[in-house]
């Protein structure tokens, strides 16, 4: 029975344990920085109009719409 490599072992658990744990909370506390319910409107209002109608590939006539226009119809289609 050796003392020094069991002492490792203990120690390598516990560094391994720590990290898993800080991980886990920082995992929650980044939950109340970003929320939990995001509104996808204001999302898909941040992008471009050529993003938007590449969302909407095969689509028809949406050449013409303006932004707000092509958010409602992304979230109906979706």
């Amino acid at each position: 029975m050796n003392l020094t490599t069991n002492a490792d072992r203990v120690m390598m658990f516990c560094i391994l344990t720590s990290m898993a744990i800080f991980d886990a909370f920082s995992t929650l506390l980044s939950i109340l920085n970003k929320g939990i319910f995001v509104d996808e409107k204001s999302l898909l209002m941040q992008k471009t109009n050529r993003e938007l109608k590449a969302m909407l590939i095969g689509v028809k006539s949406i050449s013409n719409l303006n932004k707000k226009q092509l958010v409602d119809l992304i979230l109906v289609t979706s």
